[in-house]
C-alpha cells in the first residue's frame, strides 16, 4: 500500500499487525458495505507469488535454522527418550518448511491454484539448493543428506492434498530423481 497521498496518521502508522486486524474486522462489521472490496482486495493480494522468492526464503530459512534448538532437542529428553540428533535435525526443519505447506493449502483451498502451484514449486527449488554445500555444524547437516528428499515428499503431498499441480517444466529445474517421482 502507498503512503504517497496520504496524511501521516499518529496511530494507524504504529499499530502492530494484530491490531491492524482487529481495527480491519471491526471496520468491515460497521461498513458491510466494504466487505466485498475488503474480499476482492484480499484475493488479489493472496493471488500473488513468485517460485524464485519463496524458493530463496526457504533455502536462507533451511540453512540459517538455528543450531542451539538442535541442542536442546538432542539427546535424553523427559517424556520422550532419548532423540537423536539426526531426528531433532529433522523435527526442526519440518517444523520450519510446515508454514510454506500451510500456505500453499491454504491458497489452494480459495482456488488460487497458479499461485500455490508457483509456491510449491518455489519450496521444491529452494530444497533442491539445500542438496549442496552444506556447512557441517548447521541443522542441516545434522538431518543428514535425505532429508531434502524427505522434505520434498511433503511439497508433493501438500500439492496431493490441496489438488495443485506443478507447472509444465518443472521438473527442468528440480533434481532428476525427484522429477520422475513427483511429477505425474
Amino acid at each position: 500500500m502507498s503512503k504517497r497521498g496520504r496524511t501521516p496518521t499518529l496511530a494507524l502508522d504504529r499499530l502492530t499487525n494484530t491490531e491492524r486486524g482487529q481495527l480491519l474486522s471491526e471496520l468491515l462489521l460497521a461498513h458491510p458495505d466494504l466487505v466485498d472490496q475488503a474480499e476482492n482486495r484480499a484475493l488479489a493480494i493472496l493471488a500473488v507469488a513468485d517460485a524464485d522468492e519463496v524458493a530463496e526464503s526457504i533455502e536462507w530459512t533451511l540453512r540459517e535454522a538455528d543450531a542451539d534448538q538442535l541442542a536442546l532437542r538432542a539427546g535424553q529428553n523427559y517424556g520422550r527418550g532419548y532423540v537423536h540428533e539426526n531426528e531433532a535435525a529433522s523435527e526442526i526443519l519440518e517444523e520450519l518448511l510446515q508454514p510454506d505447506l500451510d500456505d500453499l493449502a491454504r491458497r489452494g483451498a480459495l482456488g488460487l491454484h497458479d499461485v500455490a502451484s508457483q509456491i510449491g514449486l518455489g519450496l521444491l527449488r529452494g530444497l533442491a539448493r539445500c542438496r549442496t554445500a552444506v556447512e557441517d555444524g548447521t541443522v542441516l547437516a545434522y538431518a543428514g543428506p535425505d532429508v531434502t528428499d524427505d522434505l520434498a515428499w511433503s511439497v508433493y503431498d501438500a500439492l496431493t492434498r490441496a489438488k495443485v499441480s506443478l507447472p509444465d517444466g518443472a521438473s527442468d529445474s528440480l533434481p532428476t530423481e525427484w522429477g520422475r517421482l513427483l511429477i505425474p
